[in-house]
Formats: C-alpha cells, sequence, structure tokens
C-alpha cells in the first residue's frame, strides 16, 4: 500500500463525496464551482488507486468522470433549449 494513495483518497473523497450527495441538484442547477469540485475529488481518487495499483477501481472513477461530465453538458443544453422555447428565441 502507498502511503500516497491514503492521502488522496482522503482528500479526494473528502472533496467528492459530499457533493456527490447532491450531485442532482447541482446538475439540474449548473452549479460549475460545484460540479468542478466534485471532478477534480474523483479524479485526486483516481490518482490514488492508480498508486495502489487497482486499474479496475481507476478505470471506473475514470468512467464516473465521463458519465457525470456527459450528464452536465446534455442537462446544459435541455436547460438552453427549454429557454429558448419559453422565450420565444430560437
Amino acid at each position: 500500500m502507498h502511503p500516497l494513495s491514503t492521502v488522496l483518497f482522503l482528500a479526494g473523497y473528502g472533496l467528492a463525496l459530499p457533493l456527490a450527495g447532491r450531485l442532482a441538484a447541482i446538475v439540474a442547477g449548473q452549479q460549475r464551482l460545484a460540479f468542478a469540485g466534485h471532478q477534480v475529488g474523483v479524479v485526486i481518487a483516481l490518482f490514488g488507486w492508480l498508486l495502489r495499483g487497482s486499474f479496475v477501481m481507476a478505470t471506473l472513477h475514470l468512467v464516473w468522470v465521463v458519465a457525470a461530465r456527459l450528464w452536465y453538458a446534455t442537462s446544459e443544453r435541455r436547460r438552453r433549449a427549454v429557454t429558448a422555447v419559453g422565450t420565444g428565441r430560437t
């Protein structure tokens, strides 16, 4: 077990997990700073898993980062489309 990986887990999960509980609200409200904090926390934890040599866990974290980013991006597009329809603009 690499000692730096423990530090990365504490920092990464300490940042990501409190925000993960309200991630749906963060995405719906397009709160960029909170979303970026969550993403950074997951990436920090990902590096902890890489240091431990657990490439499966690192891959799962990477997949979550990509999936969450796609969720955020599609939510932003949907919100813009609804706003454009509601105002009569295209």
